[in-house]
């Protein structure tokens, strides 16, 4: 074995005797493996296959890491996506150009790896595409060959991603509304693509401002939900929305639609309420039948009127929700004890899981109400009254 090789002893993980050989980064052929069992040569590595056991994971019997003997440029690269940390940091051994197009635009090299990955290239045919301009580079892994893309992408600041989103990063910069969108803004982060993946209309430009690299999922969900609401509110006009950029102005919008919608508790709010509720019968049928059986303290909404009375009742959003719980996307619940809750359940994948829980003026629920109503959906599999509209 090379001098630069390593070799990691994985009979303790696997429960049988074998040992993996890895070539250390300055090695001739530079984290190329193999594997030995008692009899000898049990398997080589091809290019851009990974030994089975992530990259950050393998450590010697004297305490030597792999993961010490790549450069740290190129380790902070593989852990953008450890599900192929090994194969991202092999790549960058092919040629310069390949580190060069690591270090410059990122987000485009993983790209390209795990499409070479899937394709089975070996490291010259890699090595090809490399030398490619990268109109051609976007072309090969599926998207418009543009040098305007080529410096969007460039632009695009990337956090660890799952395997799965991948195929959502080309979707997303498949699209030209998005396009539109992104290159107008000027720090650009992948939470941006996740956010326009989840959202579905209106989209201006200010909305990229709602989210940043510091965005977590629940962050992003908040937004889709807070634009959602609020242009439910407003009749599907979108020029409220067309000043907001940021997560404030959004609120602060949200709120007043809010105070217009529901329309105070008095008697002439309370007869407009139950004209709004006439006019929805007519647009919609008869409100639908409960999914699932509730629970003691907790019970279905069961018109449309009662469903613009719990938005005025909590000072929430609920009441724009008509559109939805006709097409069977969601249904809404109130709680009455311990505490007075509005719960809404979505339909996915025809199961229905739980989608918001509310207190008055939007507040959160306590931890003792949220676990009756997290017991309640847990066992929702078995309870479903009614078949879920897809």
């Amino acid at each position: 074995m090379p001098h630069q090789t390593l070799v990691f002893n994985l009979s303790h993980i696997l429960n049988y005797p074998i040992q993996l050989a890895v070539n250390g980064w300055q090695s001739e052929r530079p984290l190329r493996w193999s594997s030995f069992g008692t009899e000898g040569l049990v398997a080589e590595g091809r290019f851009l296959e990974a030994p089975g056991l992530p990259l950050f994971t393998l450590e010697d019997d004297e305490g030597n890491r792999l993961s010490d003997r790549i450069p740290e440029d190129i380790a902070d690269l593989a852990r953008l996506m450890p599900a192929i940390d090994f194969e991202l940091a092999q790549a960058c051994t092919v040629s310069e150009a390949a580190r060069q197009l690591a270090m410059d635009s990122p987000l485009l090299f993983i790209l390209l790896v795990d499409h070479a990955r899937q394709e089975k290239l070996s490291d010259d045919a890699f090595a090809e595409l490399l030398a490619l301009k990268r109109m051609a580079i976007l072309e090969t892994i599926g998207l418009p060959g543009s040098k305007s893309l080529s410096r969007l992408i460039k632009r695009i600041r990337v956090s660890p991603l799952l395997p799965w989103e991948l195929e959502d990063v080309i979707k997303a910069l498949s699209k030209p509304e998005f396009l539109r969108l992104l290159r107008h803004h000027p720090d650009l982060h992948l939470n941006h693509l996740r956010f326009l993946l989840r959202h579905r209309r209106p989209f201006w430009p200010g909305m990229l401002y709602l989210v940043d690299e510091r965005s977590s999922g629940l962050d992003i969900t908040w937004a889709c939900r807070m634009i959602r609401d609020t242009f439910n509110m407003a009749d599907g006009d979108e020029r409220p929305l067309a000043g907001v950029n940021s997560r404030p102005a959004l609120q602060a919008l949200h709120d007043r639609l809010i105070e217009r919608f529901n329309r105070g508790n008095g008697e002439s709010a309370a007869a407009e309420r139950a004209i709004l509720a006439f006019d929805l019968s007519q647009e919609h049928g008869d409100y639908p039948a409960p999914p699932v059986l509730p629970i003691t303290g907790v019970e279905p909404l069961a018109s449309w009127l009662e469903l613009l009375e719990e938005g005025a009742a909590m000072h929430h959003c609920v009441g724009s929700y008509d559109i939805p719980v006709a097409e069977g996307e969601v249904f809404v619940y109130r709680m009455k004890d311990p505490e007075r809750l509005t719960i809404s359940l979505e339909s996915r994948n025809n199961q229905w899981i739980l989608g918001e829980v509310r207190g008055y003026c939007n507040a959160n629920p306590s931890p003792g109400a949220m676990e009756i109503v997290r017991r309640w959906v847990a066992g929702l599999s078995d309870q479903v009254t009614n078949t879920v509209v897809d």
